[in-house]
Parts: structure tokens; sequence; C-alpha cells
């Protein structure tokens, strides 16, 4: 009983309820769950998860970053390039990945050293990486050396190469969090002020968390370019928004302090899964959006009360014909 009622007041909880939800959906307008289904979802929405995981490690510090969609666009051009210049997959990968740290690392030197506001930060620096992401290359194009697509789709020791990156980034983030500086993250959430008053490194932790968020956005970009082994200076644009919303879905609060990884990860097999329940639907282009985009509100507006007990206490008293306090 106490497990059952521990797992109900996970922040993570309702984001795993919507996913395993959708997926019985899912299952019941195609071919079911199998094993080759799995493997295709993980490979095509690895690159989602990446994004939000760098995202909530951000907003988790009472901040954000909206520039890791434009940072996953700059790797997938960089790698197509470079590529297509002769240099092995693997320099390519390794350039393209260094170049993803490295925008972590300025936008966690600005946030945290200069303490410029993150969402201004990131907004700006957003801008400057998709347009150099632009001048690399201009028009959608180019190709991969497909042996890279088969790397991705492969297995080691029978799990998907796409769940290895995944989890390289998980382990990164339980080894910080398990540190003594780890609780500090949650400190610096809760009260930026109280954080500085106490002692906590809040430079350090903003610049490391930008950081990893860069390294995040950086196995995205590599994610979705062995995936499609093509390039296109906008093929992350519509990510760090939607990271967003899944780190929201998976209990994590804008305010900061609140939520995990765990809930960002499910947050966003979520909305990949309504995105193919959507898709296969077979309907016009403005209807998915439209269904997609009611959905996703429903979704957010659930997460948020399930995992605020006074919300949720408020609006029980509301249906039920009490008095909300």
């Amino acid at each position: 009983m106490n497990r059952i009622k521990k797992l109900t007041s996970w922040s993570a909880f309702p984001s795993l309820l919507l996913f395993m939800l959708f997926l019985v959906v899912n299952a019941s307008i195609s071919n079911g769950l199998s094993g080759s289904f799995f493997h295709s979802f993980i490979a095509t929405n690895a690159a989602a998860i990446c994004v939000t995981i760098g995202v909530t490690a951000t907003i988790l510090v009472a901040g954000t970053d909206i520039s890791l969609g434009s940072i996953v666009s700059l790797v997938n051009v960089i790698i197509v390039t470079l590529n297509g210049k002769n240099y092995s997959i693997g320099t390519a990968v390794t350039i393209a990945l260094m170049c993803a740290i490295l925008c972590g690392m300025l936008n966690g030197f600005i946030v945290g050293v200069m303490r410029v506001n993150p969402l201004l930060t990131t907004f700006a620096t957003s801008t400057v990486f998709a347009g150099i992401a632009l001048w690399i290359l201009p028009y959608p194009g180019g190709s991969i050396d497909f042996a890279f697509g088969d790397w991705y789709l492969s297995r080691l020791i029978g799990i998907p190469t796409p769940v290895w990156l995944i989890l390289i980034l998980v382990i990164i983030w339980i080894i910080a969090i398990k540190l003594p500086s780890g609780l500090h993250i949650y400190a610096l959430g809760k009260n930026v002020n109280k954080a500085y008053a106490s002692g906590v490194n809040v430079v350090g932790i903003r610049f490391f968390v930008h950081t990893f968020a860069g390294l995040a956005a950086g196995i995205a970009g590599i994610c979705i370019s062995a995936n499609t082994c093509a390039g296109s200076p906008s093929i992350g644009a519509t990510m760090s928004m939607n990271s967003i919303a899944a780190a929201v879905i998976g209990g994590v609060s804008l305010n900061g302090g609140t939520g995990s990884i765990a809930g960002g990860i499910f947050g966003a097999a979520f909305l990949s899964i309504l995105t193919s329940i959507v898709v296969s639907a077979n309907l016009s282009s403005y209807v998915q959006n439209f269904i997609q985009g009611i959905i996703l509100l429903v979704g957010v507006v659930f997460s948020i009360i399930a995992s605020d007990k006074h919300l949720a206490n408020k609006m029980k008293k509301i249906f039920t014909g009490g008095t909300a306090s």
C-alpha cells in the first residue's frame, strides 16, 4: 500500500500514466505492441528525449534553455557538411559534439558568470546558433554515410544504440545528483537568494547545467542525424518548446526545484506517442495540429494539477461542490 501511495505521489507519475494510456491507444489502432515497434519508437524519438533531459536540468535550477533546438540543427549540419568533405563519420561526430558542448558552455558563462536572465540569453544564442547552421547549410540536403544509420539502428548487448545514448546522459546526471553538490541543484531551484546566502556555488551549478544541456542537444543532434542520414538547418526548430512542454507534463515545475529527469523522459515519450497516434489517424495537417494541441494542453493542465497537491485539493472541492480555500 505504501509503495502504491509513494508511486502515485511521485512527480513523474502523471506523465508515466499518460504515456501508458496513449501507448494502449496506439496499440489498439495499429498492429499492437512488439519489440520492433519499441525499437523504431526509441530510434525516432531519442533526439526529443535527449533535448528534454537537457532542458529539464536547466529548469530545475529555476532557468530554461530555448537554444537547444538550434544546437541540434547546428550539430546536424556540421556532421552532414564534414562527412560530405570526406571527413570520417567519427571525426565529424566528434567535432559536432564538441561544438554543442561549447555552445552549452557559452550559455553557462553568460547565465552563470555574467548573471544574465537565462530566457533572454538562450533566446539570443538560439538565433546565433540557428544563423550559423543556416550559414553552413543554407538549404536542406546532403547525405551521411548510411553505415552511420546502420550503427544507430543496431543493438549492443541486445539493447538498441539510441537507448545507450540516452543512458549516457542519465548516468552523468545521476552522478551529478549523488555528489554533495547535487542537493545544491534543487536548493538553487527552490530559492536563488537563499542559495547565494548559504554559500552554494551558484555560478558553477548554472555553468554545469547549461553545459550538460549542450551535451544533451549534441547527442540529440547525433541521434537525429543518424536516423535521417540527411541535413537541414531547421531540423531542430520546434524541439526547444516541445521539450519544455514535455518537462512540464513530466511534473517539472517551471519555478525550479521540483521534478526529475525521469519525469522529463516520460513527458517526452508521451508527446512522441501522441504525435504517432495523430499521424496514424490520416487526418489533414491542420486537424492534426489542432488535436495535438488540445491533448497537449489537457496533458499539461492534468500534470500540473496532479503534481500540485494544494491545487488538486482546490479543484476537487470545486467539482464536488465544496468550498475551495
